[in-house]
């Protein structure tokens, strides 16, 4: 079977999409799964034709997971922080956008109470997160790099985690592109700290839902696998398997 995986984006059209989005859709065809791509402003697609529109907030239909089987909360801009009880303290107001905000953090709660896969992926961690109860740091420096020039920093994996039995390792590489992030304190309860930055060790780089069959979020940006060691393209193989295999446990 081949998983229909949603992928959220901030934009439907087809020049954002070619864009910002292109590659989480290569990695998504090459493990085998079929992309969905959910965003705020056009109707999400399905392959057999279905639509489903967005209403004005940007959101979409909860109903439109019964026929998904993963979701993917892509990179991106800042997450406004009233999402999550703060004041305005770091975030880039022209880096927010409410519209995607609101389909992300809806989508993300219920894919959460559904036990449905979910991927976060740098902004996609934060909003998972964000989803779970959590906060976020609104700004640091030294990890925000360019696509010409990205700067990589090695992630420290908790050894008695789910996701060190997934990665098989203790210590890689990673690459970095933002400017806010999690730490202890900003946690959701839901979730553990299962990986953090090196040297900057109060960052929390990838996070884990022990309730959960497979929720991950990670810091960094796995989808560019062009410029990452094979240890990531473990991420991807077992999360399209384990949507493949989702209606095991829903059955």
């Amino acid at each position: 079977m081949q998983p229909i995986i949603g992928l959220t984006t901030k934009q439907g059209d087809s020049e954002w999409i070619e864009g910002h989005s292109q590659n989480y859709l290569d990695r998504l065809n090459e493990f085998g799964a079929k992309p969905v791509i959910l965003s705020p402003d056009y109707p999400a697609i399905l392959p057999d034709g279905t639509a489903f529109e967005p209403d004005s907030m940007g959101r979409l239909p909860s109903r439109v997971l019964n026929h998904l089987d993963g979701l993917i909360l892509a990179g991106g801009g800042d997450v406004h922080p009233k999402y999550f009880g703060a004041e305005m303290n770091g975030a880039n107001p022209k880096a927010i956008s409410q519209m995607r905000d609101e389909l992300e953090l809806s989508l993300a709660k219920e894919a959460l109470a559904r036990d449905m896969p979910i991927f976060g992926i740098c902004r996609g961690c934060q909003v998972l997160n964000v989803a779970g109860g959590g906060g976020m740091v609104q700004h640091f420096d030294g990890h925000r790099s360019s696509k010409a020039k990205p700067i990589f920093h090695d992630i420290l994996v908790e050894p008695n985690s789910r996701f060190y039995d997934l990665v098989g390792k203790e210590r890689f590489p990673t690459n970095t592109y933002h400017h806010q992030g999690l730490d202890h304190e900003t946690l959701a309860p839901i979730f553990d700290a299962v990986g953090v930055a090196e040297p900057d060790k109060w960052l929390v780089e990838a996070i884990e839902s022990p309730q959960h069959h497979w929720v991950f979020g990670v810091q960094w940006h796995p989808e560019k696998l062009y410029e990452l060691e094979d240890t990531h393209r473990k991420l991807w193989t077992d999360f399209v398997e384990t949507c493949r295999m989702r209606e095991k446990w829903v059955a």
